[in-house]
C-alpha cells in the first residue's frame, strides 16, 4: 500500500512538471534525416547533436565561452582563427551544448536534431535524394532544392 501511495504521489508531481517542459518558453525543434546538400544553422542558445556520413562542417563559436561545439571522427581539422574550424572527413559526429554558435553543412547524410532558438538556411541536393526536416515535432517534409530560411524556437526581441 506504502508503495502504490508513493508511486501515485510521484505521477502528480512528475506530469505536471513533465508537461510544462515540453511548452517551455521560447525552445524550438529542427530535425534533419539523411539530408543532402548544404545546411547552415545559426542559433543564439541551445543544443545540437547528430552526424553526417560524408561532408564539410564549418563550426563558427562568435562568443567564445558561453558554449561549447565538440566533433568527433574528422579526417582534416584546419583552425581558420580563434572562433572558427573547419572539419572534413566521413562520419563525423558533433555537438553543441549552450551559447551562440554557427554550423555550415556540405555534404551527406546530416542527421541532427536543434533544440533551443536558431535559424535555418536549407538547400536540397537537386541531384539525388535531398533527404527530410521536421520543425517543432511536425511533419517530415523534404528538404527544399532553392534555399529556403526557417526559424525555430521564440526569435529574441531585437532592441532599436
Amino acid at each position: 500500500m506504502r508503495r502504490l501511495c508513493l508511486t501515485l504521489l510521484c505521477g502528480l508531481v512528475a506530469v505536471p512538471a513533465a508537461v510544462a517542459a515540453a511548452r517551455a518558453t521560447g525552445d524550438g525543434v529542427l530535425e534533419l534525416k539523411a539530408a543532402a546538400g548544404s545546411v547552415v544553422l545559426s542559433g543564439t542558445r541551445g543544443t545540437v547533436w547528430g552526424q553526417m556520413d560524408s561532408g564539410k562542417l564549418v563550426a563558427t563559436d562568435p562568443l567564445l565561452g558561453d558554449g561549447a561545439i565538440f566533433v568527433s571522427g574528422a579526417e582534416g581539422v584546419e583552425q581558420k582563427d580563434d572562433f572558427v574550424t573547419v572539419y572534413t572527413g566521413k562520419d563525423l559526429h558533433f555537438r553543441v551544448t549552450g551559447g551562440k554558435y554557427r554550423l555550415r553543412f556540405k555534404g551527406a547524410g546530416i542527421d541532427l536534431t536543434a533544440v533551443g532558438v536558431g535559424t535555418a538556411w536549407l538547400t536540397g541536393d537537386a541531384f539525388s535524394d535531398p533527404g527530410d526536416f521536421s520543425l517543432d515535432n511536425g511533419k517530415w517534409v523534404p528538404l527544399p532544392v532553392l534555399t529556403r530560411v526557417y526559424r525555430f524556437g521564440v526569435q529574441p526581441a531585437t532592441t532599436p
